[in-house]
């Protein structure tokens, strides 16, 4: 058998295949906020479910702030509330990021892509999963590919006990440029 320099790149680059997925052993789960308790409290419940059933080690991006601050400045954080939630993880090897500043779906992605960009080198992005309402998902898609076009999320989606929220989002569906420009902004 000859070795040539044809079979020695191939196998050079075979092996740096290798080493970039297995340099991605970290899923980061987004749970995206909701002012609405409730949801919150779905889309924790299904985040820690997905988590609890991964083998590999997560960091869990938990992502809401206040939408009215002005109107109660002791109000706490979507991203707080759902922390405090969080008390049923088995995985032991999570770590939690609590942002605390987005207002909106938009905003969660944009803090997201800089939190992201400051953690992870191009060559090694995580594999992100998305945890959401299922009314919420055909919104939050549009806005992730328009903020961050380069990467694919898998998406946990709660079944959520709202009965108005369907018909919400076709009124939210109608912003989703202006928030994705404005979100823009941020970065």
């Amino acid at each position: 058998m000859t070795i040539t320099s044809r079979s020695i790149m191939f196998y050079i680059a075979y092996l740096s295949y290798i080493a970039r997925g297995l340099s991605k052993t970290r899923d980061v789960h987004v749970v995206l906020g909701s002012a609405d308790e409730n949801i919150l409290d779905e889309r924790i419940r299904k985040a820690i479910q997905y988590i609890n059933t991964s083998d590999s080690p997560n960091i869990l991006f938990i992502s809401g702030g206040v939408k009215n601050a002005f109107a109660d400045t002791n109000k706490m954080t979507e991203a707080a509330k759902a922390a405090n939630m969080i008390e049923n993880i088995e995985h032991n090897s999570v770590e939690i990021v609590l942002e605390n500043k987005a207002t909106n779906t938009a905003e969660n992605f944009a803090y997201l892509k800089q939190w992201v960009n400051s953690n992870f080198s191009q060559d090694d992005l995580p594999d992100i999963v998305i945890t959401t309402s299922d009314f919420h998902k055909n919104r939050a898609e549009q806005i992730f590919h328009g903020i961050i076009p380069d990467i694919t999320p898998k998406w946990n989606l709660s079944k959520s006990a709202c009965s108005n929220c369907w018909s919400d989002e076709t009124i939210h569906m109608k912003n989703v440029k202006a928030d994705i420009l404005n979100a823009l902004y941020i970065m």
